[in-house]
């Protein structure tokens, strides 16, 4: 259970008590608390892979300019 509930009590560290008691009793919040565990997956990943893009971009731009400037006109 604590890993599921592990980003929960990151982000809500001060009700720490609270959350627990709420995941063991209450069916509607511990679902709520699985998709925040989801979606804050899928937002990592997603960082992740922006991440990614960004530094192709990079890549990119740098050897676009690279044949730009050493482009001679025939």
């Amino acid at each position: 259970m604590v890993e599921r509930i592990q980003s929960m009590l990151a982000r809500f560290s001060e009700d720490e008590e609270t959350v627990r008691r709420l995941v063991a009793t209450d069916t509607s919040f511990d679902a709520l608390c699985h998709e925040y565990r989801k979606v804050m997956d899928l937002l990592e990943e997603y960082e992740g892979h922006i991440e990614r893009l960004r530094e192709r971009k990079a890549f990119l731009e740098e050897e676009l300019l690279t044949r730009i400037e050493g482009h001679r006109p025939q």
